[in-house]
């Protein structure tokens, strides 16, 4: 469909692109990589049928942003569904949540390395071509591990740039059940990426000894525990002021990496491993929002999204903000002209 026939305010037609946008990945300005893995979830299920499930609610979303004016010109396309992927993570899920829930057994553990690790490079070489054109990109997965390889080609664009972790856990552990890329590590494999200057995380609540020491030794992680900056709200201060400091911590340029158990459970149920607590919609939004206003986002991913319809419905509606700010960013008034999104341009230095 051309986009002279597209009507923003009739119901979706195009059940093939998020939102039925009538967009195609040649001539998109973002594109949103499927990665249907869950291999090494050590809790619930269903992430792997996270990108479908956002897929179906999306085409529920209206498009009327009342940040950006005609939203709907976003270029956002849905990559091809990677269908290997998906049987692959299938194949290595069971074997790796007996291991997760019996430590004693050993087997299979480097089989589900290598194929863990070949995920993370698939995700790195197809972030890499569609940077390589201009494109912006994020990633839906999947667990939370999936986004590593599109952080690693943002290293290879970027000189320097931030990561905001929306998050109920660290995800700094060195492994997890012994699972090199486990979603409990994603976060140590990032800092490892040379080009990252700062690990901010908001909502963090679930975190082990090594993690916990490891945000005290490490100046290049900042940390707002959700328990802490409950406190300061309920003493009387704003989440507004709060934020304000939030973003003062980050670079000019910043990833977003959105797990969404950082969410109050009651919005995503369905995800891997919810805790108690955690970010409402519009305080994340908020977030979002004023990240968006002074700095370029130059990527994202969500993260965890369960397969429940509830859980579609929120992540897709998050899609939609974090796509539309990604492209547009926020005019701040005091910025006349203000316009975040040039395209990725070519690398910083060689592949």
């Amino acid at each position: 469909m051309h986009q002279s026939a597209f009507d923003p305010n009739g119901p979706a037609t195009n059940s093939k692109n998020l939102f039925g946008l009538p967009y195609r990945v040649s001539d998109a300005d973002l594109i949103v990589i499927p990665v249907p893995w869950e291999v090494t979830t050590s809790y619930g299920s269903g992430t792997s049928d996270a990108p479908e499930n956002i897929l179906q609610s999306s085409l529920q979303v209206d498009l009327h942003d009342m940040d950006i004016p005609e939203a709907w010109k976003s270029r956002i396309a849905l990559d091809n569904f990677p269908v290997d992927i998906y049987e692959r993570g299938q194949q290595f899920n069971q074997k790796a949540r007996v291991i997760a829930e019996s430590p004693d057994v050993k087997g299979d553990i480097e089989a589900i390395n290598n194929a863990c690790e070949e995920m993370v490079k698939w995700v790195y070489d197809r972030s890499s071509q569609l940077l390589s054109e201009g494109k912006r990109v994020c990633t839906l997965g999947g667990d939370h591990s999936t986004c590593l390889g599109l952080i690693q080609a943002l290293g290879n664009f970027n000189e320097s740039f931030s990561i905001l972790q929306i998050d109920a856990h660290a995800d700094l552990r060195k492994s997890y059940c012994g699972f090199n890329y486990s979603h409990a590590s994603v976060m140590h494999h990032a800092l490892n990426v040379s080009q990252v200057n700062k690990l901010v995380q908001v909502g963090i609540r679930d975190l082990c000894e090594e993690e916990a020491n490891r945000i005290q030794a490490n100046a290049k992680i900042i940390t707002y525990f959700d328990s802490a900056y409950r406190e300061r709200l309920y003493r009387g201060d704003t989440w507004g002021n709060i934020v304000k400091e939030i973003v003062s911590t980050l670079g000019p340029h910043v990833y977003v990496s959105f797990d969404v158990d950082g969410f109050n459970p009651a919005l995503c149920p369905n995800t891997g491993t919810p805790v108690p607590g955690g970010l409402e919609f519009q305080e994340a939004i908020y977030l979002l929002k004023k990240v968006a206003e002074s700095r370029e986002i130059i990527g994202f991913d969500i993260s965890e999204t369960g397969n429940g319809s509830i859980d579609g419905n929120v992540s897709a509606r998050l899609l939609y903000k974090l796509a539309n700010i990604t492209l547009h960013g926020i005019k701040n008034p005091a910025r006349k002209g203000h316009s975040l999104y040039t395209g990725a341009g070519q690398p910083v230095k060689p592949h």
